[in-house]
């Protein structure tokens, strides 16, 4: 490994960085995994640290694990046991296992994912008398949420400054943490605020950190939000360097909590700072940057960069236009057909973004009906399924006899005729007895329960198959994937799920391969255990998620795509009130509008060799009218001329047509390609004309026409003899008369 030829001169001085602080402003692809990965190698090569001492924080557990493989690779003679590379939940998962008994928990409590946590609050609500579901429990989630990303529990809350609706979501919040905390759980906002808390309220234990970090390096740092920074602080002893990498530019999750003042104002808070900025990009060619470029430049709030790349002009980017949804889906099917014909494009290789996940469902159906493998991600992820929840749910209570999420989950799958009258029976008389669920029924004979002799019956057996098994996984002579294959044998499961129409046998299937993965994670990780098994998977992300390796066309959302990068980048669904959101700019004004063109802005640079936005006319139940072209387009500085005239000359013939605009060139208009049912032509557009209402005009192709509406680039003409139509004011084939 040689520093300084493996690295640009930029990453050479990044990594070799000898102040205390240091920001590096990473743009898109300009390799900062590989500095992150270089400078943990420098640090642990040139400068001797020892692996315990640093800390390197991801924000997914797929970069995480990418950056130990790479680090690994650079030092094969390192032992890395003990080097921590990991998210932030999962830093403060190990951190909370070793130290939450100061808080009253045991190291084995159990963490609620986004669906336990749901239905734990559902729970509460029809406690409390309040709807499960509707206006007040959604208003509910969302303040509790928002509550907790900020750091906050109901203790922390003035409720003499709440209207009605908060102090219910309040009274909920309360309880919701009363029970949960009853069955020493967790829930992913509890990771960070419970490690915070202990570090700000235990001296000793934030001197044992404080004391054993070196150097604490942060990717992504653009997506930190304010707890995340305080943890990063606490974390940060006198002597603990901090190396932070990210991009303004690429900040997307303000409306989860990141505060994008993090990385630019990091100087206030460590100082003196030395930046670093990355511009040199590995990715994309030259086209594809100019247009990011020239769109993220409109932004104010961010650092300067222009990205620039050796890779070569490439193919000009393409901005398409359609009449209807399904003509866009079209489109770009068989523009995706043709990549695979002409250039033998792999489908793997290409993607489809699009900024809200409901408009992956014309692309969906148009797929289907071409017979093209996909698969869309951000959807229902493998733990997400019901067999499989039901399956951990089991698991979990082998470890865990508080889980009261778990118990419910299962009590009646397989059925076994407890109804909800039941349940709620035993729900308030195990409450009434200060017991969770599963101790109460454990011991259901000792008290006076109102319980019928068949539920007891049932529940009693259901607790001897669970106790039976709490033993035999941890025999250590027994098969441990036989073993959890045999509980779900002798609970019905597997019999429960070929009654419950399973006639492929899917769901078994799904459930063996869980089964399986706990086999191969336990023996290639031969100290660990069960339970380590189930704080893994509950911490992953959806991109966890995603395989490389399968020759299928992927749809994602942007958000998803985050981080990702493909040869081919379809970015569909591009008009206004749709990208940008209309729901973030009129809520977010201009910080909106910004955080709207910053996700433009990394949809673009996801792409490597050639990269197409489309958007069709169709209708928006947003202006109640038709779509216009995203804002965006003219400010990428590819400027896509309406065409429509020439299909409504040809009665809507599917011929189509797409534009790439130069606006200062003198030369003439030219035809740059042609394609079986299109046409790409140059247009070079010197029509600057200024209009206002009333100004009387002519169309080479409409004829006469008068300005009833001006709304920036766009004017709406009434035509004497095609009626009313809203076009460009640019457009080459318009004059103004007089």
């Amino acid at each position: 490994m040689n520093f300084r030829n493996d690295l640009n001169e930029k990453q050479f001085e990044a990594v070799t960085a000898a102040s205390k602080f240091n920001r590096i402003i990473a743009g898109a692809g300009s390799g900062k995994t590989r500095v992150l990965t270089y400078r943990l190698a420098f640090l642990l090569k040139e400068k001797s640290y020892d692996p315990f001492s640093l800390l390197a924080i991801t924000f997914t557990n797929k970069a995480a694990k990418e950056m130990k493989e790479r680090t690994i690779s650079l030092l094969p003679e390192l032992n890395s046991k003990n080097l921590q590379i990991s998210t932030f939940h999962s830093f403060c998962n190990y951190l909370l296992r070793r130290e939450i008994r100061v808080l009253g928990f045991p190291p084995s409590f159990s963490i609620l994912d986004e669906s336990d946590t749901k239905l734990l609050l559902k729970n509460c609500a029809e406690d409390l008398g309040y709807e499960k579901s509707g206006p007040t429990f959604d208003y509910a989630y969302k303040f509790i949420g928002a509550s907790k990303t900020k750091g906050k529990l109901p203790g922390d809350i003035k409720e003499e400054f709440l209207n009605d609706l908060s102090k219910k979501a309040l009274a909920l919040f309360k309880e919701y943490e009363k029970r949960k905390n009853a069955q020493f759980s967790l829930d992913f906002d509890d990771l960070l605020i419970y490690t915070v808390l202990i570090l700000s309220s235990y001296p000793e234990i934030k001197a044992k950190y404080n004391n054993r970090f070196k150097e604490i390096l942060v990717d992504e740092f653009q997506d930190t939000n304010d707890l995340q920074f305080k943890l990063l602080t606490l974390l940060a002893g006198k002597d603990t360097g901090i190396y932070v990498v990210g991009d303004p530019d690429q900040t997307i999750y303000t409306w989860r909590g990141a505060n994008q003042k993090v990385i630019l104002d990091f100087d206030k808070y460590f100082h003196p700072l030395n930046t670093v900025i990355l511009n040199e990009n590995y990715r994309s060619t030259s086209s594809i940057l100019n247009v990011a470029n020239t769109l993220i430049d409109k932004n104010k709030e961010r650092v300067k960069k222009d990205l620039f790349t050796n890779n070569g002009k490439g193919s000009e980017v393409i901005c398409h236009e359609e009449l209807s949804d399904i003509g866009e889906a079209n489109w770009v099917i068989r523009k995706i057909k043709d990549l695979q014909k002409i250039k033998n494009v792999k489908l793997k290789d290409v993607v489809i973004l699009y900024r809200s996940s409901f408009i992956s469902k014309t692309f969906e159906k148009a797929l289907m009906e071409n017979r093209i493998s996909y698969r869309v991600y951000g959807g229902l992820k493998f733990y997400d399924r019901k067999e499989i929840k039901d399956a951990l749910a089991y698991f979990y209570l082998l470890l865990n006899d508080l889980d009261d999420i778990s118990f419910l989950r299962i009590i009646n799958v397989p059925r076994r005729g407890i109804g909800d009258t039941s349940v709620s029976i035993l729900k308030k008389e195990a409450r009434e007895e200060n017991l969770s669920l599963y101790k109460y029924v454990k011991e259901i004979f000792k008290y006076e329960s109102s319980l019928s002799p068949r539920v007891k019956n049932s529940l009693a057996s259901l607790i001897n198959v669970i106790e039976d098994y709490k033993v035999r996984v941890n025999d250590k002579n027994l098969s441990f994937s036989e073993t959890l294959d045999s509980y779900l044998k002798k609970l019905g499961y597997y019999d429960y799920l070929i009654q419950d129409d399973d006639s492929e046998g899917e769901r078994i299937a799904n459930v063996k391969t869980l089964i399986e993965d706990i086999r191969s994670y336990l023996k290639e990780n031969p100290t660990s255990t069960l339970d380590e098994y189930l704080q893994n998977i509950t911490l992953l992300t959806s991109q966890d998620a995603i395989i490389d390796n399968e020759n299928t066309l992927t749809l994602m959302t942007v958000h998803t795509a985050k981080g990702l990068e493909f040869d081919y980048v379809f970015v569909v669904g591009f008009s206004d009130t749709t990208f940008p959101s209309y729901k973030s700019v009129s809520e977010g004004g201009t910080k909106g509008l910004e955080e709207e063109r910053r996700l433009a802005y990394v949809a673009f640079t996801r792409a490597r060799k050639e990269l197409y936005i489309t958007y069709n006319k169709g209708y928006s139940y947003a202006t109640k009218s038709a779509h216009l072209p995203s804002r965006f387009i003219k400010e990428s500085g590819i400027y896509h001329v309406d065409s429509l005239f020439e299909r409504d000359l040809k009665r809507f013939d599917s011929t189509s047509t797409i534009y790439k605009i130069n606006f200062n060139s003198k030369e003439p208009s030219k035809k740059i390609s042609e394609g079986r049912n299109s046409t790409v032509v140059s247009f070079n557009v010197n029509n600057q004309t200024k209009w206002k209402v009333g100004d009387l005009l002519t169309h080479e192709a409409f004829g006469e026409g008068k300005v009833l509406e001006v709304d920036g680039d766009i004017i709406v003409v009434d035509f004497t003899n095609f009626g009313i139509k809203k076009m460009l004011g640019t457009h080459h084939m318009l004059h103004k008369k007089g």
